[in-house]
């Protein structure tokens, strides 16, 4: 794929396009080098401190890492979800999106999610499951929380669908910091008990079945969410 002329406009800013449309479209896969800092200037036909802007601002968006020595040079990185999940968390604290809206994605994507993952887990991810059920703790606590989001992880890394797992990801990282605070110990065997429905489900490979029983987890939290909604809007006095 042949790099455009570039535009009047901000010149790093466009090659830093230029360069996420060829790593997105695959001409620099995952672990390779793209051009050195000498051959983008000669490609785009600018100067070394506008490479250098481009190629930093495609590091700080988690695309790129920059190693050094010898053997160095510029090297794509696997897609990651981290850095969408905090545009997200960082909504969540200036009140733009509520805990209540949280679940309601969820509630549109898990499901699906979870039906995918009945069809497409390998025998290798049905044991990663039995593993994350049967190491769910009792009581709340950091590993509790750890476990009930790492089996939400593991279900979206079933569907075998990238899209999902980022997106599921996200929606953990969202979701993460507000479980102890919904969960007394009621609803964690609650949970308990919810996940190794869902995992039965998947192990048995009734596809219909599993997203019956995600959606069914997830519409008993509901009111949960909502009033920890209420809770936190009077906290903050809104």
């Amino acid at each position: 794929m042949p790099y455009r002329s570039l535009r009047s406009a901000r010149l790093a800013d466009q090659v830093s396009e230029q360069l996420k449309d060829s790593i997105f479209q695959g001409r620099y896969l995952t672990g390779e080098r793209i051009p050195t800092e000498h051959k983008l200037v000669e490609i785009f036909g600018v100067s070394r401190v506008i490479v250098r802007e481009a190629v930093r601002s495609l590091e700080l968006a988690g695309l790129i890492e920059i190693k050094r020595g010898p053997k160095g040079g510029a090297f794509v990185l696997p897609m990651r979800h981290e850095a969408v999940s905090q545009v997200m968390i960082d909504l969540l604290k200036l009140g733009k999106a509520s805990a209540a809206h949280i679940l309601e994605v969820r509630l549109a994507i898990e499901p699906i999610v979870a039906e995918l993952a009945a069809v497409r887990a390998t025998s290798q991810d049905i044991a990663l499951l039995a593993q994350a059920v049967q190491g769910m703790p009792i009581g709340p606590s950091e590993e509790y929380v750890a476990q009930n989001v790492n089996f939400h992880r593991l279900l979206a890394r079933c569907s075998q669908n990238p899209m999902y797992d980022i997106l599921v990801n996200i929606l953990m990282d969202f979701t993460e910091d507000l479980i102890l605070k919904i969960k007394p110990a009621d609803r964690i065997i609650h949970d308990i008990e919810s996940h190794a429905e869902i995992f039965e489900k998947v192990r048995q490979r009734d596809s219909a079945g599993t997203r019956q029983k995600m959606r069914s987890h997830l519409e008993d939290i509901m009111p949960i969410y909502m009033e920890l909604e209420k809770s936190l809007r009077q906290d903050s006095g809104k």
